[in-house]
């Protein structure tokens, strides 16, 4: 009799047997899948892991009140690092990135003051361009009376023409000399505020004669005051110098007017020797923190004054004379009358107008020139640093 085969038999329809390797399949598909998982969540734990450490780290390092991980091995570990403690092992930085510290701006002074510079303030950060004029405009006590000047008109005639050539040629700043007290009164009768003017007769009429002029709607006055230079006879006399502050670029520029004495009362050399060594000693006072300067004046003398006064001063006139390693440099013609300025100025369009002496407006030349104070990223020499502060500028101070 054949026996009954019983249940859950190995032995298996055809179809069975198929759809058991599918089975199989489908979980040796899931079981892959979670592998890729695991493997792809440990590679997240190894990546993100060490960066809290960092922080952690930097954070006990750079703080020194923040306490330290208790070293001891009775110190029960968290259950978060005794998890990690399986994961590879990841080198940790052996220091913290270096915090920047930006130095204060009085520290960074002390340090560019030993390198010969000084801090610019913000407000001249900016160029100028300017033109200025020195101009010796015929005293009105030498075109009137008995004695006066032959072929010349009185000064009332004579100054509107005047102020013409210096209108002509834009001129925001002149130093006048013989710019006697009627003279000022007229300019001041004509032009109202356009010119400011220093001293004319604040210091009283006959300090009147050598003043500086500026156009009130470029320039500002900051300070006003005297030097004592030898004059006639070697009286010394308060000669006028002013700070000037240009409206549209905030820059500073110190302006100097002087006039040395001439022979008319004997030999005046000496005196205009010690007048050089006043006013060039004035100069590098002035510019000693990095402030231009430009000098004007009836000098009475030509390579007399000129080189002596480069040489002391370290300034160049814009005509060309100037203090070398190899000598004094001079140009081929020369007046009494100069402009000068320190090395930090620019110059350019020199010119000696004689036709102020050809029409008889005066018995001098109007000298001119075009000046630029660079800005200080036009400057070479000039430096950036950062302080707590921001930026802040610093140029040579000589």
């Amino acid at each position: 009799m054949e026996r009954l085969r019983p249940r859950g038999s190995s032995e298996r329809s055809p179809r069975g047997r198929r759809a058991l390797r599918r089975a199989r399949s489908r979980v040796l598909r899931v079981l892959a899948t979670l592998a890729a998982v695991s493997a792809i969540s440990a590679a997240l734990v190894v990546m993100f892991v060490p960066s809290a450490l960092d922080v952690v780290t930097s954070a006990q390092e750079t703080d020194p009140e923040t306490p330290a991980p208790d070293p001891s091995p009775s110190a029960t570990p968290s259950p978060s690092v005794t998890a990690a403690s399986t994961l590879p092992p990841v080198p940790l930085p052996s220091a913290a990135p270096p915090i920047v510290q930006y130095p204060t701006v009085a520290r960074l002074d002390r340090a560019m003051s030993r390198r010969g510079m000084a801090r610019v303030p913000r407000g001249s950060w900016k160029g100028a361009r300017f033109s200025v004029a020195s101009f010796n405009v015929l005293g009105a006590s030498h075109t009137r009376g008995p004695g006066r000047r032959k072929g010349y008109a009185g000064a009332e005639a004579r100054l509107p023409a005047q102020l013409d050539m210096l209108a002509a040629k834009n001129i925001s700043v002149a130093g006048l000399q013989e710019f006697q007290y009627p003279q000022v009164s007229q300019l001041r009768n004509r032009t109202g505020d356009a010119w400011g003017i220093w001293p004319g007769t604040q210091l009283g009429n006959w300090l009147a004669d050598n003043s500086i002029i500026w156009r009130t709607d470029q320039w500002t006055a900051v300070e006003t005051t005297t030097v004592d230079v030898p004059y006639f006879g070697g009286r010394m006399t308060a000669m006028p110098y002013v700070l000037l502050q240009h409206v549209e670029s905030g820059r500073r520029v110190w302006f100097a007017n002087f006039h040395n004495p001439a022979n008319v009362a004997g030999d005046a050399r000496g005196h205009r020797a010690r007048a050089v060594q006043i006013e060039a000693a004035l100069v590098k006072e002035l510019s000693a923190d990095g402030t231009p300067v430009i000098v004007t004046g009836d000098m009475n003398d030509r390579a007399e004054f000129a080189c002596p006064f480069a040489s002391a001063s370290g300034m160049y006139s814009p005509n060309g004379a100037e203090a070398r390693e190899s000598g004094c440099a001079l140009p081929a013609k020369m007046d009494v009358d100069w402009i000068f300025g320190t090395r930090d100025l620019e110059f350019s369009g020199y010119e000696s107008d004689a036709s102020a002496r050809d029409r008889k407006l005066s018995d001098h030349p109007l000298i001119t020139a075009d000046a630029y104070a660079p800005g200080v990223e036009d400057r070479r020499d000039c430096r950036a640093k950062i302080s707590r502060r921001g930026v802040a500028w610093y140029c040579p101070t000589a």
